[in-house]
């Protein structure tokens, strides 16, 4: 899921920094800079707004606020007809080059005319595309066709052939670039258990030897109704330990990522006044931060290497 956050996350971010620890973990794994900004061994990542009409931002902006560099720079770049939008991966193709401590490139890779259209044509130039980045020293971590256990997007809810697709398209990759590493990436579970086709995990696995990173789209939304309500206690802790349990360490053995996650503060579109609920805007996202970053979330699931948010807005 896309959505614009609004104000207040560096004031927030900072503040759970000053309250989580910064640390400088030596052990480098997945591409990961172990200089850049960690919280608790945790990386922390961005996906910035770049030229959205609202709020617009940039890596570098995200980095002034910071006290260490970002240590991933997400992107959304949507597939178009026989891959052509992979051009699009130029536009930020400088920028990210051009960012202090060499942060991965987290790409949200969209197969948007839908699976049919990722051909072996398709597949080929993806991975072409991937050891063009890698060879100017770009680690990426490639998220195709994400939050697939869902219904928002047109290559949603098809297992079979997500999972046909992803298996060629890992083949090649692993092939031909070998700084790529393929993130799959469901939403965090909605149905009614882990094996649910809609909302659930295991039906979209295509194994572990085409899987690198397994990683959730993980918001808090205040409930079903969407209201500003601070996060309970363990909330995060727990859709990411139930995660980790089937995909981490003690399941198939893969690091553990939350590629996307936000806490967003939701107003009415009629009059522009905040949803019921109370909670400040600082409140519940501060709240999602702690537990996100918290010492006993790394302890709990130490697979967790780390969490980018999404859509970071800085005009504080």
């Amino acid at each position: 899921m896309r959505f614009q956050v609004s104000l207040f996350e560096a004031s927030l971010l900072l503040s759970a920094i000053y309250t989580t620890g910064v640390e400088a973990d030596r052990s480098s794994d997945l591409g990961l800079n172990p200089s850049n900004l960690r919280l608790n061994g945790i990386a922390f990542g961005a996906i910035p707004a770049f030229k959205e009409r609202s709020n617009p931002n940039t890596p570098l902006e995200i980095n002034s606020k910071l006290p260490r560099p970002i240590s991933i720079m997400g992107d959304y770049v949507e597939l178009d007809t026989n891959a052509e939008g992979l051009k699009k991966i130029d536009w930020h193709l400088d920028t990210i080059l051009n960012l202090p401590g060499k942060p991965v490139y987290q790409i949200a890779l969209m197969p948007n005319h839908g699976l049919l259209s990722v051909s072996p044509l398709v597949i080929n130039r993806i991975a072409a595309k991937m050891a063009e980045i890698n060879r100017n020293n770009i680690t990426v971590w490639l998220r195709f066709g994400h939050e697939m256990n869902g219904q928002w997007y047109n290559w949603g809810l098809n297992p079979w052939l997500f999972k046909e697709k992803w298996r060629a398209l890992a083949v090649a990759v692993h092939r031909e670039a070998p700084d790529t590493y393929m993130m799959w990436a469901p939403n965090a579970r909605f149905g009614k258990s882990v094996h649910s086709t809609k909302g659930g995990y295991t039906q979209y696995w295509p194994g572990r030897e085409y899987v690198d990173i397994a990683a959730l789209s993980y918001y808090h939304f205040g409930g079903s109704r969407r209201r500003n309500l601070a996060p309970k206690e363990d909330q995060a802790l727990e859709k990411i330990q139930e995660f980790a349990k089937l995909y981490g360490s003690a399941g198939a053995g893969k690091p553990i990522v939350l590629a996307e996650t936000s806490a967003p503060y939701t107003r009415l579109i009629s009059t522009k006044q905040p949803e019921r609920g109370g909670a400040t805007e600082r409140e519940i996202k501060i709240t999602w931060l702690k537990q996100l970053f918290s010492r006993n979330m790394k302890e709990l699931v130490p697979d967790l290497k780390a969490i980018s948010w999404v859509r970071c807005h800085f005009s504080v």
